[in-house]
């Protein structure tokens, strides 16, 4: 008798919509496709074409063809295409783009098909397979947050950690080999989980590292913890401060913010209770340290 291995989430492949749209019009409903879907959208140029290529990912194929429908009414949006994504197209991608990278003064970051890269004199290697993920560090957004863990680990390192949309796990890794004694990553994808999974024991800290599937809009963490990192868009943030800051018992590091978001959502927080202690951006995206 036959018998077939059940698929895993990281072997399901990916449904990618992609809209084209001018650069006018781009962070606009790169904003839009966001807070929509509430998913992150990657955003796609070319030198010297004024066109802009928005892409989301989905893993229902209904889902994604009602998200089309929807995004082909919204203005600014010339064409739309719908394309399946498998793992190994993925890791072409990534093998392409990702490359090793030292963050603050004691991190590095490497893609883990780049073993000889891997070590650097005086700093803590943390290695990541995206897999179908997102969260490398070479995006602002996760570089961000790095050097902000990087900075609060620096002298003595905080207790627990909790990542909200932990995608690849990199932050609460990156935690843990600073000294964080344990770490909760939190992610409405399951397919990212599974992946982050991987990522913590391919560091071998997986015996400090849960994940668990939840969604902030919907459920609330019940613990406290001592540094919690938020990267993920920044209407979600405005609209979940008062959740995400109750998890806060110190340091609470934001970041997935438009730099017109920035003070927007700097204020939710200092409604909180929270005080801003730094702030930093890249002309497009920005992130914000608070102390509780």
């Amino acid at each position: 008798m036959k018998t077939h291995a059940k698929k895993s989430a990281a072997d399901t492949p990916q449904i990618v919509l992609t809209l084209e749209t001018g650069g006018a019009r781009a962070d606009e409903l790169n904003d839009w496709l966001g807070e929509a879907f509430a998913r992150p959208v990657v955003q796609l140029s070319r030198p010297g074409d004024s066109r802009v290529w928005l892409e989301i990912y989905f893993d229902d194929p209904t889902v994604a063809a009602l998200a089309e429908e929807i995004a082909k009414k919204q203005r600014g949006v010339r064409a739309t295409k719908i394309r399946v994504v498998r793992p190994r197209d993925w890791l072409t991608f990534w093998k392409h783009h990702f490359k090793p990278q030292n963050i603050g003064a004691r991190l590095r970051i490497c893609p883990v098909w780049l073993p000889r890269a891997a070590h650097a004199k005086g700093r803590k290697t943390v290695l990541v397979d995206p897999g179908m993920s997102f969260g490398t560090g070479e995006h602002f957004t996760t570089r961000f947050c790095l050097e902000m863990v990087c900075r609060l680990c620096q002298n003595s390192a905080p207790v627990s950690l909790l990542d909200i949309g932990t995608g690849s796990g990199i932050l609460a890794i990156a935690a843990l080999k600073l000294g964080c004694r344990r770490a909760v990553g939190t992610d409405n994808d399951e397919t990212a989980l599974e992946q982050a999974r991987k990522n913590a024991r391919l560091n071998r800290v997986g015996d400090r590292l849960k994940f668990r599937v939840q969604d902030i809009t919907a459920e609330a963490p019940r613990e406290k913890y001592d540094l919690v990192c938020a990267n993920i868009l920044g209407p979600l943030l405005q609209q979940c401060a008062p959740v995400i800051a109750r998890t806060a018992r110190r340091h609470l590091v934001l970041s997935g913010i438009r730099e017109m978001e920035l003070d927007g959502v700097a204020e939710a927080y200092m409604q909180q209770g929270g005080r801003e202690i730094a702030r930093d951006g890249d002309g497009e995206w920005g992130g914000l340290l608070f102390e509780f």
